[in-house]
């Protein structure tokens, strides 16, 4: 296989990777975010319900209830899966991953060296291996953020 072709086919498709993945984290993200703000107005309503019609307000407090804990769910899953700081992380990546394809269409054709291509194919790989480490970071650091708060246990150990 012609190596430069490999190239760009691996370029399209990490490109095309990281705009799905991003797409799909920005709309769990955005989706989560309205579904809280309709639950938190519509818990609002019903405490106003409450104090309006006294007579059901242990129907509506139930409602509150339950209203509150889908928030708390949305929220948990919200900040267990991240999905605004992937959807950031995987558009930055994306974007890298644009520009390196468009100076290899620029820089490189079919009389290109080898050795050129495989400079742009390492660049690639390097662009990939420190999207993974720096999410891996992030995490990291999340991890021992929560672990330094006093009277948080997690089951991972704390880093040297």
């Amino acid at each position: 296989m012609d190596k430069r072709k490999y190239l760009l086919d691996q370029l399209e498709q990490k490109i095309t990777g990281f705009k799905d993945d991003s797409k799909q984290h920005k709309t769990l993200y955005r989706t989560l975010r309205y579904a809280v703000f309709i639950l938190t107005s519509i818990s609002a309503v019903l405490a106003g319900l409450a104090i309006k019609f006294p007579e059901f307000s242990s129907t509506i407090s139930v409602a509150i209830v339950l209203v509150s804990a889908a928030v708390g769910v949305i929220t948990s899953i919200e900040g267990l899966r991240k999905p605004a700081e992937l959807w950031i992380h995987e558009r930055t990546t994306y974007y890298a991953l644009m520009d390196l394809k468009r100076e290899v269409e620029f820089k490189l054709d079919e009389n290109s060296s080898p050795e050129m291509i495989e400079k742009y194919f390492f660049k690639m790989q390097e662009l990939l291996g420190a999207s993974g480490e720096k999410w891996n970071r992030h995490i990291a650091g999340v991890l021992q953020s929560h672990n330094a708060q006093p009277g948080v246990q997690a089951g991972l150990p704390k880093s040297p």
